[in-house]
Formats: C-alpha cells, structure tokens, sequence
C-alpha cells in the first residue's frame, strides 16, 4: 500500500496505534551532492495476530504529523536495522527524537553476529529468512512515480523486522543481554539528536603538521565552510575540498587573490571567497590562550600504544568469548584511554570508562586493571582453546 493523502495516512496510524505492536520502520533518502539528506519514502511494518499492517509513506505527497506521533510515542517500540541515520533525519527534519528503539543490528552485536552485520544477512542467518535482493540499493528514490519493483524491493526492507525483534530480544534475554543491548539502543538514540559544533568540526581534518596558530586558522576556516555548505545545501567538500582548507590554514592568505591561488582550490565568486578571508581575520586576532592546543592532532605515545595493543589481545579474546563484537565491548579509544591513565602514574582516579563499569568491568575490566597493577599476566599456550590466556601472579 502506497500512502500518498492525508487521510490514507491518518487511518494507517489510527490502526497501528490501536494495534500496540512494536512498529518496524525504514526510510529511504537521497543524500548525494547535498548538505541535507531528502527524506523519500518511510516504510513501515507491524505484526499483530490479526494480520500484518504495512505501508509505504510518500513524504512529497503527504505531512508525516501522524506518523511523528507514533514513533515518539515511547510506549510503542520501534524496530529498525543500522537506524543511526534514520533517526538523525527525523530529528532534523522534524527536530523529534524516536526512544524506545532496538536496533537489530545492535542487538545482533551481542549475539555473536559480528559488528554492523547487514540486513540481508542477518535475515537469512538469525531467522532463516529468504535472500533478498540488493538490485535497487542504488536507485533514485527520488523520482515519482515509483514503480511496483521499487515499492516491493522498499517493503522488503521491513518486512522481516518483526520477526527480528522478537527472536534477537528472547536471544539476549535468554542470555542475560538484553540491559546491555539496551544501553547501546539508548546511547545511538542520543548521538542521533547530537549536532556538531561548528567550532569542533576542525577536529575531524588530519591534523599533523600543523602548529597551533594554524589549528585556529583551520578551526575558523572549517566553521566558516561548514556555514556557507548550510546555506548551500551542499557538501562541505563541494565548497572547498579538505586539503585545500589544509593549505589555505597553513599559508593563511591575506587577500581573495591569495586564497584563489591555492592549489586545489575551486572556481569561487568574491563573495564566498571573503567569507573565508574574514575568518582567517578573526583567527590572527585570537591570543595563544584561545587557539586550540596541539594535542588535539598528535597521536599516541607509542608507551601508550604498546600497552594498549597487549590489553587489546584480553579484550579482543574476551569479546570472541562471550560472543560480543569488539567495537561495542571495549572500543580501542576507550583502551588507549585506560593505558595512558596507567602509565601517568600520578595517582589520579580511575578514568570514567564504560569498560571499568558495569557488566564491561565486570567481564573485562577487573582483569584488565590487575593487569596493569601486575597481579595478572598474558601466557601463551599452545594446548589451550585460544592459545592465549590470562594467568593470575603468585606473590
């Protein structure tokens, strides 16, 4: 069923609510060559004992209010798969927040289906579903009218995220997972409401090389581009390609002339080209308290490193273990964190960690800190399962 009037819509929602089943849901949007992704189709699939309610949402055609009330209705779960930009659309085209949601590919994370683990795949291994068809990953979801192939090829997409739910949730509540799984649910919910400050965006560009006058100059340069890529609705990028920002941070030109001449820098009018100019401006007046410290860019010592990459091998053997990809059980920024804490040795409190806390800490990070503090230590043995393994330190 495509749903492209009013009242189609209202009646759609009227019956899910009156449903109460957790609602699966997947958007299609165009993003290429654009700041802002255009959201363009919403499917939308719910199973009930009276039958299977399901729809495809044009969002040319028809205000999504009364779909919005049902998503941020947090009684009603909401089920979807790798849905970090799908919630990130429906915050800023709408600036609502979806909670209540399981994400199934979150979920399978703790089940031993490895990290980001794809739909199709997932479908065909966790619930012995068909192969789906990747034909029309690339298509233009955009251009109306859409075809039946197009509107078959979407709803297949939620089609299998009832089922999904219930047999990944009875997994890791058989397994003692769900509170964990959880926590992860809640944490993307929030990172999908979370809007970069223009002022940091400089922290994304590599960073090596340059002094902490330049690092100012590129934090003005990156806001400014940042703005007028808004204004644009284009890609940063599309405004001035990251290595030219690089150099323009570098060279800091004091004139239009100037900055047109830097290799690789586009074709601009004067305008543009002075937005930049004036936030170089603003960047020779900031005193060396307000410019950036360089430690933002500069890697790890390599003491650090080495500690990491052996509390790494635990964790990496602890997460084959229990089933539980690495990425969501120890993330390698979180163990570099704990080594460099470690080897400062100044007696300062424990770092606010998710691994030392929790299940985490009770699963890894207890075995990790007698590590460092020397009652435990790394043993190889080629008899055992893993060929690695933790041995505690007689005194």
């Amino acid at each position: 069923m495509l749903i492209n009037k009013p009242h189609q819509l209202e009646e759609f929602c009227a019956k899910l609510r009156a449903a109460g089943a957790p609602v699966g849901f997947d958007t299609e949007f165009m993003s290429e060559r654009r700041y802002f992704a255009r959201l363009c189709l919403v499917q939308v699939h719910a199973q009930t004992p009276e039958g299977d309610i399901e729809a495809l949402i044009d969002p040319f055609s028809v205000e999504l209010d009364p779909l919005m009330e049902i998503l941020t209705d947090e009684n009603i779960v909401k089920i979807v798969h790798s849905g970090g930009q799908d919630l990130q659309i429906f915050w800023i085209e709408y600036g609502k927040a979806l909670r209540n949601v399981f994400d199934t590919q979150i979920a399978a994370a703790f089940l031993g289906y490895g990290h980001q683990v794809g739909y199709a795949e997932l479908v065909r291994r966790a619930i012995n579903g068909p192969q789906l068809s990747k034909k029309m990953q690339f298509t233009d979801w955009s251009a109306r009218p859409l075809t039946q192939e197009q509107q078959e090829y979407a709803l297949a997409d939620v089609l299998h995220l009832p089922l999904l739910y219930n047999t990944l949730k009875n997994d890791l509540e058989k397994r003692g997972r769900f509170a964990w799984a959880q926590s992860e649910f809640r944490r993307a919910e929030e990172k999908a409401c979370r809007v970069a400050d223009d002022s940091e965006l400089y922290r994304k560009f590599n960073l090596s090389g340059l002094n902490r006058r330049q690092l100012g100059n590129l934090r003005e340069l990156a806001a400014a581009r940042e703005i007028l890529a808004r204004e644009a609705d284009k890609p940063p990028g599309f405004i001035v390609p990251e290595l030219a920002l690089l150099q323009a941070a570098k060279e800091a030109p004091k004139d239009v002339a100037a900055w047109r001449s830097i290799r690789g820098m586009p074709g601009m009018g004067e305008t543009q080209s002075r937005v930049f100019i004036t936030a170089l401006e603003r960047a020779t007046q900031l005193s060396n308290e307000e410019l950036p410290e360089r430690n933002v860019s500069e890697r790890p010592d390599p003491q650090t490193d080495n500690i990491a990459v052996l509390l790494g091998v635990v964790a990496q053997q602890r997460a084959l273990t229990n089933d539980i990809a690495r990425p969501y059980f120890a993330p390698r920024d979180q163990i570099t964190a704990l080594a460099a804490w470690w080897l400062k040795g100044d007696g300062s409190p424990l770092p606010d960690l998710p691994i030392l806390s929790g299940w985490r800490r009770e699963l890894l990070g207890n075995e990790l800190l007698d590590l460092l503090n020397g009652r435990r230590a790394i043993a190889l043995d080629i008899t055992g399962e893993s060929a690695i393994k933790v041995v505690e330190v007689k005194a």
